[in-house]
């Protein structure tokens, strides 16, 4: 008989530590960084507003650039920050990468790679099966996760979303399901981040929803 445990990402559950869903989706998300660095790196320059750019309250020049791209694109401090203002806004693509890559090649006992997002993702990639067993794939999921999603908004390359209107979750019973274009599953909760459903999951939550309120309206006093 095959043990069942809890995939340590969604909960749902699995016969390994991270369900074979959940890993092909972190497969999906680190074979996107490479195109989107390369789409962030087009993304540098300001948009233009018509302006000549001057400023009378304008202290000091302007940075060459959009600021949040250049942050994603650029160096990082390699030992503690000290001063917290030195630490602004989110850790930049390679910061990200290199981190997590340490984590497997020390632990693997491995050459370590070179500081390219390509080949730090093709080692990522290369081990995502010991790393989904591991306790703390979740915490790399979300922050790979949350590094694609920062990036997508700046390249406007972000997938569509659409509000899944009349059906709730199933476990916060908000109306808060969206289904993301593309994506890999029918349904999320936005709140709920253990709540994703396939579609013969979904389909079937819109049918008990729906029973539960046809016998509601039937038991519904009549009026006079």
């Amino acid at each position: 008989m095959t043990e069942t445990t809890t995939c340590a990402v969604c909960d749902q559950t699995s016969e390994l530590n991270t369900c074979i869903a959940c890993r092909n989706r972190i497969a999906g998300l680190l074979k996107q960084l490479p195109e989107q660095y390369c789409y962030l790196a087009m993304s540098r320059q300001r948009e233009q507003t018509g302006s000549d750019g001057r400023s009378s309250t304008r202290l000091h020049a302007p940075l060459p650039g959009r600021e949040d791209t250049l942050n994603l694109l650029g160096p990082w401090a390699r030992q503690n920050v000290s001063d917290a203002e030195d630490q602004v806004g989110p850790v930049p693509v390679l910061a990200v990468l290199e981190t997590w890559c340490q984590v497997v090649t020390e632990e693997r006992r491995l050459t370590p790679v070179r500081v390219h997002v390509s080949t730090m993702v093709t080692l990522l990639t290369r081990h995502l099966p010991w790393i989904c067993e591991q306790g703390f794939v979740k915490e790399f999921f979300e922050e790979i996760r949350e590094l694609l999603r920062t990036t997508q908004k700046i390249t406007m390359t972000e997938p569509r979303k659409e509000l899944l209107r009349g059906v709730t979750c199933p476990s916060c019973e908000g109306l808060t399901l969206v289904r993301y274009f593309p994506g890999d599953w029918a349904a999320e909760c936005v709140l709920c981040s253990a709540v994703r459903l396939d579609q013969h999951d979904y389909n079937l939550l819109v049918q008990s929803q729906a029973l539960v309120s046809a016998a509601a309206t039937a038991v519904m006093p009549q009026e006079v």
